[in-house]
């Protein structure tokens, strides 16, 4: 039978609509106007209460203490040392780069901003937060400071504020019921009060207590343009905020898919909050018009390519195809439960003398995915931890790869790999890919079987559609741009 769900992107249309006609980016509390900074994260839980979409990540409190507590200790001086953001040095450049880091030659880096500053002449410093309780170490060595203690300290302010009885009215928390109401009755349901209660005092309270903090580092720092990765995170929507302030340009690296189901990059025509970035780079041509509610003009959003998809390109040629067919199942974890079962099904339906099916685990699902995937976990399908394999050494070793909105997706088909998506929530936000004929959607596991047995391939991209997923020389891209906005 065809799932009944809502399609995401008519979802985060009627999303858009509601924001727009109830004035939501207009509401204040504190002084702090705080719809822009929490709706993609309302959105997505909206999705979660709907049954469309998983929690991305879990909190440092739902980790063991072992995951993360020892390593952080050893580093405490480092640590203590790099949150002092009015001692930061002064640079041309300040990069808040993605918070999970990936191994490359002994290091840790951000795979989109580290590849494209090496080599480049302008001075930087990097601001970095926590992933899962963890600062990456060894890191590039980078001038490198850390927000999370200064957010601390602005939950701790805000909590003393809350004692001595000037934290939210009565009429604020009328307020934030209403938006539930009005959301749930709009869209069929929202996160319950307690949870946007939690994202606005969130907002509210890091407004409040990081501007201060990161007026401070722009003073130090002195940079003469910024950029983010993740522009929609609250830290980076509060510095583009105070960057622009002082009438420092912000830039955007794009660091995932985009498309018309997502809601860090889709606004009604005419809107463009004062948290989102002058300018977004993007990895191609083809993210700009696969957007449609993106608040930027096609001369500020420049496709200037993937450092990190450059420095692994040369270096995994596809080789010459086993006779036994490795599918690659490329998951995440707002769809890893119902992806892993569809892996499971289809591991019973083909011949093991013909096909290999791995499983690769995103790096947020490392942890107790036995107990989410219990399906995956007593199948015979090879399980593979995103931290035991660099991906591109995955995708070079299979000859098809399935998922559902993966920006790895995109990278497989830079290697040649057969593709093919799962019509599971978010799956529209490729389907540009299936209309070009690059890859190919099925609805289950029977529908994949019967594909995977075909002997039609699914459809392989060109050079030239390559180039527009993916533009050559991000490193020389980036640095033109940046001479371009400095100088």
């Amino acid at each position: 039978m065809p799932d009944a769900r809502p399609n995401v992107s008519e979802l985060l249309a009627a999303f858009i609509a509601f924001e727009e006609r109830t004035g939501m980016f207009d509401r204040s509390l504190l002084g702090v106007a705080y719809w822009q900074l929490i709706r993609h994260d309302v959105f997505r839980e909206t999705l979660e209460s709907l049954g469309l979409a998983e929690r991305a990540h879990l909190r440092v409190e739902e980790l063991p203490l072992r995951h993360w507590l020892g390593s952080q200790l050893r580093q405490l001086p480092k640590t203590i040392e790099r949150s002092r953001l009015s001692r930061a040095p002064a640079a041309d450049l300040l990069i808040a780069a993605h918070p999970r880091h990936v191994p490359y030659q002994g290091q840790f880096i951000c795979p989109y901003s580290q590849p494209l500053l090496w080599g480049n002449a302008h001075s930087r410093v990097l601001l970095e937060g926590h992933f899962q309780g963890r600062y990456f170490a060894p890191d590039a060595g980078e001038p490198t400071r850390y927000v999370d203690w200064a957010l601390v300290r602005a939950h701790a302010a805000f909590r003393a504020r809350e004692l001595r009885g000037a934290g939210f009215s009565s009429r604020a928390e009328l307020e934030i019921q209403d938006l539930v109401q009005k959301l749930r009755s709009a869209l069929g349901s929202a996160p319950n009060v307690a949870a946007v209660r939690r994202r606005v005092r969130t907002a509210v309270l890091a407004s409040l207590g990081l501007q201060p903090q990161l007026a401070r580092l722009l003073d130090a720092v002195r940079p003469k343009l910024v950029f983010v990765v993740v522009g929609y995170r609250l830290v980076n929507q509060l510095l583009t905020q105070a960057a622009r302030s002082r009438g420092i340009v912000v830039a955007e690296l794009q660091h995932g898919t985009l498309g018309a189901g997502h809601p860090g990059y889709n606004f009604a025509n005419g809107r463009k909050p004062d948290s989102f970035p002058d300018y977004l780079l993007l990895f191609g041509d083809l993210w700009r018009g696969a957007t449609p509610g993106l608040p930027l003009p096609a001369e500020r959003t420049p496709a200037i390519g993937y450092g990190w998809l450059d420095l692994h390109r040369a270096a995994h040629e596809r080789g010459a195809s086993e006779t036994q067919r490795r599918v690659l199942f490329l998951s995440q974890r707002g769809i890893g439960s119902e992806l892993s079962k569809l892996a499971a099904a289809l591991h019973a339906q083909l011949p093991a003398s013909e096909f290999e099916l791995v499983y690769r685990l995103h790096p947020s699902e490392g942890i107790g995915w036995e107990q989410m995937y219990p399906e995956l976990a007593r199948s015979a399908i090879r399980v593979e931890r995103a931290e035991e394999r660099a991906l591109y050494a995955s995708q070079n070793a299979a000859q098809v790869q399935v998922g559902v909105y993966s920006t790895a997706l995109l990278e497989g088909l830079a290697f040649g790999l057969e593709t093919f998506l799962v019509e599971l929530p978010g799956h529209e936000q490729l389907a540009l890919l299936s209309s070009a004929g690059l890859a190919r959607s099925v609805a289950n596991a029977d529908a994949l079987a019967t594909a995977l047995k075909s002997s039609s391939p699914a459809g392989k991209a060109t050079v030239a559609d390559v180039d527009a997923l993916w533009a050559r020389d991000a490193k020389a891209g980036f640095s033109r741009f940046v001479e371009r906005i400095i100088g």
